[in-house]
């Protein structure tokens, strides 16, 4: 099943797509909504496969509305909705995968239902997964926290997020994982864990995640959504502009980057992120 949502300014537009799509048991309509600052609280916590977008709304261009979506989560699709033929060039320069004239038709509707199906069924699936930060780290399937039986096959996995997709040699995993082990000792230990680590990953649907070469590893970005991927995407696209925000950073700072694990070579990037998370509230304080 696919999850979308809707952006109009307009609210009989919204209501007049509703309709369109209310019997069509493919799709899973998650929310309708009137202004982009809706739409972009909403997939902060919440995940989707495709938004539909009108383009010229008062309180946000569509344009710069699915640009700053795709900043949160590029893996989210966008189509277009709108009486205005001239975008389509920019439109298209996004990478969106349609662009529906208006008003829609439901034939017209159920063409771009389809192509969303068919990208949907040759994309590798990994179920609706989320990886956690803050507070303990966690690994999420579908809303479910993976049961870990060996606590080193998910610190690797914790430090492979915390190096944000860069490939690490695998004694660099072993001095920050068993750091008072001899080298010998050390090596076994990782080769064992690394076993378990893909036994579980495998066991949950989501092999692809880690890939190895040559003794080097790293996590595979593509398809994750992540909090702190999400938080630094945020931070770095100056998204966090309303004072309702100070809620949702004072949150992450009282929980902490990884503190519910102990990981000691995390502490550095949590002080980081504490940093950047404070200058962004003294500005938000300040507006």
């Amino acid at each position: 099943m696919i999850r979308i949502a809707a952006v109009d300014d307009e609210l009989h537009a919204l209501k007049r797509f509703e309709r369109m799509i209310q019997n069509n048991s493919d799709i899973e309509l998650c929310g309708l909504f009137e202004t982009g600052k809706q739409l972009l609280d909403y997939i902060k916590n919440h995940s989707l496969n495709a938004v539909f977008l009108d383009i010229e709304m008062p309180d946000m261009n569509g344009l710069v509305l699915s640009q700053q979506i795709l900043n949160i989560d590029e893996h989210i699709e966008i189509i277009f909705m709108t009486a205005f033929n001239q975008y389509a060039v920019e439109a298209f320069e996004l990478q969106a995968i349609d662009y529906i004239m208006k008003p829609i038709k439901k034939e017209r509707l159920e063409k771009t239902v389809k192509r969303l199906l068919k990208i949907k069924a040759t994309t590798p699936q990994s179920g609706n997964l989320f990886l956690q930060c803050f507070g303990d780290f966690e690994v999420f399937i579908n809303g479910e926290a993976t049961v870990w039986k060996n606590s080193k096959a998910k610190e690797i996995l914790a430090f492979l997020v915390y190096k944000n997709g860069v490939a690490v040699n695998w004694e660099k995993i072993v001095d920050a994982v068993w750091p008072d082990f001899d080298a010998e000792k050390a090596q076994a230990n990782f080769h064992a864990n690394s076993y378990l680590l893909r036994k579980v990953l495998s066991k949950e649907g989501i092999p692809e995640i880690l890939e190895g070469s040559r003794g080097n590893y790293r996590i595979v970005k593509d398809g994750i959504s992540c909090d702190l991927y999400q938080l630094e995407a945020m931070i770095k696209a100056n998204q966090f502009n309303r004072k309702e925000d100070l809620h949702l950073l004072e949150d992450l700072l009282n929980k902490g980057y990884m503190e519910g694990n102990g990981y000691s070579w995390a502490q550095p990037r949590g002080a980081e992120l504490e940093v950047k998370c404070y200058q962004v509230m003294e500005k938000l304080k300040n507006k």
